[in-house]
């Protein structure tokens, strides 16, 4: 594994990302969620220890900082399904582009409260390492 390879970084932050965006559903077990937080923390992990190699820097800031996204996500994911759960007292749902609000095999049917949580939970990490 060469740790000066930007799309190293890259790959692993986004496409983990995208991965646990995308199965979120398993996310609502306790021990998969601490399971794959703890690999989400490894993964941060390497970045945070190579965030100021010089052949990672981009005009932007170091490819390091995506492998962040895995762990924002994870904690973002976890704030706002409680506060969904607290607000809306169901488990929040996923929606597609374009979406209507139709019966989908779940046990309700979507409203804005799922629309907002799809959209924050995937924006939020990468507005995060906007700050870097």
């Amino acid at each position: 594994m060469d740790l000066d390879n930007q799309s190293l970084y890259i790959m692993l932050g986004g496409i983990g990302q995208f991965i646990l965006w995308m199965s979120y559903k398993v996310l609502k077990n306790r021990t998969t969620y601490l399971i794959i937080l703890i690999f989400a923390i490894l993964i941060a992990l390497l970045g945070y220890l190579n965030i100021n190699r010089e052949s990672l820097k981009m005009t932007n800031g170091s490819a390091a900082t995506w492998a962040f996204l895995p762990l924002f996500f994870m904690i973002y994911y976890w704030i706002l399904r409680n506060l969904f759960i607290i607000i809306f007292g169901n488990e929040p749902l996923m929606t597609g582009y374009m979406q209507s609000s139709w019966e989908q095999g779940e046990y309700r049917k979507l409203h804005m409260g799922d629309a907002i949580f799809t959209v924050l939970t995937l924006i939020s990490p990468f507005l995060t390492t906007l700050l870097f």
